[in-house]
């Protein structure tokens, strides 16, 4: 039976299992430029687990006003819809295979629907961070010719070689972004902003 006490407090135990997962893989891509498997499989596992063993019935999921459990499959789907958003990314070179594996163990957590919502934020987030960070660094020409260079690489009968791991100008920890734009998000949803893309 559904009760939106013990939805509630499944919430705040969820989130704060699910930043504290984010804030270990910041501290690792931060520090070696890697997110550990064992961290991915982890978190992973956790977000399937809280969500075919916590409070169902109607409910919302982590990020929603009305909270509670997806269920084990759902979870699952969420996880492949995060693999499947990033997974071009990786082709492209602009995300590690790490990035996209932890993208895709944060979609466990949210499932399809809110991870579509929440991949928005982690975005905005990461390019406000790329942003401020050449900002900084006074590099904004070289951040252009990449970018260039590896759009470039997209239209077909492109010859271009472009490697966003070798000849970036920064390789920003892209767990910050993840770390940022999950939290962003569960802000935004749970002081009641509906979802920006509905399904």
């Amino acid at each position: 039976m559904y009760s939106f006490n013990a939805a509630n407090d499944w919430q705040m135990g969820v989130g704060a299992v699910l930043v504290l997962l984010l804030t270990v893989a910041v501290v690792s891509d931060a520090r070696t430029r890697r997110i550990p498997n064992v961290l991915v499989l982890v978190t992973l596992l956790a977000g399937i687990l809280f969500h075919a063993l916590g409070p169902q019935g109607g409910a919302g999921g982590l990020f929603s006003s009305e909270p509670g459990a997806l269920g084990g499959w759902r979870a699952l789907a969420g996880a492949l819809t995060g693999f499947l958003m990033f997974l071009p990314l990786y082709g492209l070179r602009v995300l590690g295979a790490g990035d996209v594996k932890l993208l895709a163990a944060v979609g466990s957590f949210a499932g399809p629907a809110a991870f579509v919502n929440l991949a928005l934020f982690v975005l905005l987030a990461g390019g406000l961070l790329a942003l401020a960070k050449m900002a900084v660094a006074r590099n904004a020409r070289l951040v252009l010719q990449n970018t260039l260079a590896s759009l470039g690489q997209m239209l077909p009968g492109s010859a271009g070689t472009f490697d966003a791991r070798s000849q970036t100008a920064w390789r920003m920890p892209y767990a910050v972004a993840v770390a940022a734009g999950v939290m962003a998000y569960g802000f935004w949803t749970v002081n009641g902003h509906p979802p920006i893309l509905n399904f």
